[in-house]
């Protein structure tokens, strides 16, 4: 039981081969109306979804400074480097 958690903790996305041009993973889900459907189709950790929003509305979120934005964005990038570490899902 022990083996089998550990082995859905630390898979990860399949790697997909890139010529540099458009690639499968690019291509967005159909239903994909708004980031939480890209976030969840992706399989997303929350500290991953967190520096795709925070990317995505830089300096857009009203009376708040892009800097917060950069600081949330280094924020989760340390943590998911934490978790990397630790061999838990990016």
């Amino acid at each position: 039981m022990t083996f089998t958690i550990h082995l859905l903790m630390v898979h990860d996305r399949v790697k997909v081969g890139s010529d540099g041009g458009s690639t499968e993973y690019y291509t967005l889900p159909t239903h994909a109306t708004e980031l939480r459907h890209l976030i969840s189709h992706k399989s997303m950790s929350k500290a991953r979804g967190d520096i795709f929003k925070a990317c995505y509305r830089l300096g857009e979120k009203k009376d708040v400074d892009a800097l917060y934005d950069l600081n949330k964005m280094l924020f989760f990038v340390n943590d998911l480097i934490e978790m990397h570490g630790r061999g838990e899902h990016l």
